[in-house]
């Protein structure tokens, strides 16, 4: 039965809906990055489009026949969110700039509601977007955050009961782990909360995977990024139980959300026209019913089906490689939607930054990071994980190459003579070895990528600089650097883990290093780094954030 679900599915056929996956650049991509956000199919993208191009105009405003056009479109679209998350009613709907907009909305709403002492309850594996929300109303109103238990990031839903009492008044959690991938079993919970307690519920995860249905959920609330399930960028659903969203005040103050307007006061609309100030971006809503529509027409079970075979796949694979090379895979496929998170262990020669780089060489995208999941990953004791994610256009052949490219890693053993030597420089580096030409000269990206981890062996370990006011915010791997003004002369000292950066670092040192102000300004780095083919590292892009380190730098100048 199960292979004939798979069989139901056609994953070929799927992506050659995907325009981005045809143009000749991206023929040899292998993209899993899902988790960050998906790929659009062509109907999402000719539906934004369409809106532009046949009957663009603001809705709920005025009245000619393109301002109906556009009002009908976004009320249409309401309904059909409606229906794909099984809401009771259409005005359930809310439609917010994402996840993100529609948590802060949420936690301001709902913290309005609420008493000094009163309590919320989440976890350590929350995204960002269903933390920082809260803590920022929690010292605003003086409300107490407290989390679950968890056992290797995950939270233990059996200890939820020790944690209610009378004070618990909102419960929000993410319905699967954009870190880690685990689903929790959101059906559990909302029997078990106290009365009044509001569940709120971050899906952005499970929308792509898995039928929602906020009933079954029994939630009060659920948000939701449509980027995350094939739609457009800047649009999200946040849907409220509407006995829940009669009780909320508004957020946001503007145009549309009110009844009446006095210059003493004003009456808000109900919802969900109360939550929706000001315009919103109506062609991505159009893109997003496109979306909708796209999702409801294929066979969901059977899309399910194959994206946990192939995530099976994928973790089977990745448990073969730790037998060999110095990696450990923190993620498991049961219950998985699809991540799978890897770090180094401690006799690697590479970072988990110098493993995406070496991906991204052979066009591999994946996402290396804390995820937005910070206190997540310091509860597993790591600052970040290589994060590969799927969707159901990926396919064998995608988790092939990225096995392929991971076993072709250069897991060199480091120069020890090199490492240990004692240089003139500043705290120890001596880099009067290193030779522009001798990176000029490689042949290829492979061998300028082992020249920068050779040139790393010159980079003298400094865990005396290791402080967290020497850290370089904005870099994805961890970088320490500090400065000190020798007459008039700046000198600058660089310690991290990763070898490529170790390398790139170098190479700014040779540059910029024991020079006066004047002289540092008149290098052009950026150009530097185009004519050695090494432009992207000072991309500013986050992933590829040693820019940060150069501007940091810079920054010493004055």
């Amino acid at each position: 039965m199960i292979e004939s679900q798979v069989m139901t599915f056609n994953s070929t056929a799927f992506k050659q809906q995907f325009p981005l996956f045809s143009h000749p650049e991206n023929a040899q991509l292998v993209y899993l990055d899902n988790a960050a956000t998906t790929q659009r199919p062509q109907c999402v993208i000719d539906a934004m489009s369409d809106f532009y191009s046949r009957y663009n105009a603001n809705t709920h405003r005025s009245s000619h026949r393109l301002a109906r056009a556009a009002t009908s479109m976004v009320e249409m679209v309401r309904g059909q969110a409606a229906d794909f998350l099984n809401a009771t009613v259409h005005d359930e709907i809310i439609f917010t700039r994402g996840a993100t907009e529609a948590l802060n909305l949420l936690s301001q709403s709902l913290a309005r509601t609420l008493k000094p002492g009163d309590q919320i309850l989440l976890s350590a594996a929350e995204h960002h977007a269903n933390l920082v929300p809260w803590q920022m109303v929690a010292n605003q109103y003086q409300l107490e955050l407290r989390f679950l238990p968890d056992v290797q990031g995950e939270p233990q839903l059996d200890k939820l009961p020790q944690l209610l009492n009378e004070k618990t008044k909102v419960v929000s959690l993410s319905a699967a782990s954009n870190a880690l991938g685990f689903r929790i079993a959101v059906e559990w919970i909302k029997p078990l909360l106290p009365e009044g307690c509001q569940l709120v519920v971050d899906a952005s995860q499970r929308l792509a995977h898995d039928v929602v249905d906020v009933q079954a959920w029994g939630c009060d609330f659920l948000v939701g990024s449509a980027h995350k399930f094939y739609g457009p960028t800047g649009i999200g659903l946040l849907y409220g139980r509407a006995e829940s969203l009669a009780e909320l005040p508004p957020w946001q103050g503007g145009g549309e959300m009110i009844s009446q307007v006095t210059l003493e006061g004003s009456e808000y609309a109900a919802a969900p026209h109360r939550f929706e100030a000001g315009t919103s971006s109506l062609a991505a809503i159009a893109g997003l019913g496109a979306a909708l529509t796209f999702l409801q027409a294929q066979n969901r079970e059977a899309m399910a089906t194959y994206e946990s075979h192939l995530n099976r796949y994928l973790h089977s694979e990745l448990t073969r490689l730790t037998q060999t090379l110095p990696i450990k895979l923190l993620t498991s496929h049961t219950n998985n939607v699809g991540i799978a998170s890897l770090v180094c262990r401690p006799e690697s020669t590479l970072s988990v930054s110098d493993i995406a780089h070496w991906l991204d060489e052979h066009d591999i995208a994946v996402r290396v990071g804390n995820h937005c999941a910070q206190p997540l990953m310091d509860s597993l004791g790591q600052a970040g994980s290589l994060r590969v994610s799927l969707a159901a256009y990926n396919n064998r052949e995608d988790v092939d190459a990225l096995i392929a490219a991971l076993e072709s890693l250069p897991f060199e053993s480091r120069d020890t003579q090199s490492a240990t030597a004692t240089g003139d420089g500043w705290l120890g580096d001596d880099l009067s070895s290193v030779s522009l030409e001798d990176l000029e000269k490689q042949p290829s990206w492979q061998k300028r990528y082992r020249q920068l981890t050779r040139w790393a062996n010159l980079l003298q370990p400094k865990p005396e600089i290791r402080k967290d006011e020497n850290r370089v915010r904005g870099c994805e791997s961890e970088v320490w650097m500090v400065h000190q003004q020798q007459g008039d002369r700046h000198c600058f000292a660089i310690d991290t883990d990763s070898r490529v950066i170790q390398g790139l670092s170098v190479l700014l040192l040779v540059l910029l290093d024991n020079q006066t102000a004047e002289q540092i300004r008149a290098v052009d780095v950026n150009q530097t780094f185009v004519d050695l083919g090494l432009e992207k590292y000072l991309s500013e892009s986050r992933s590829n954030g040693f820019r940060a380190l150069l501007d940091q730098m810079l920054g010493y100048l004055g």
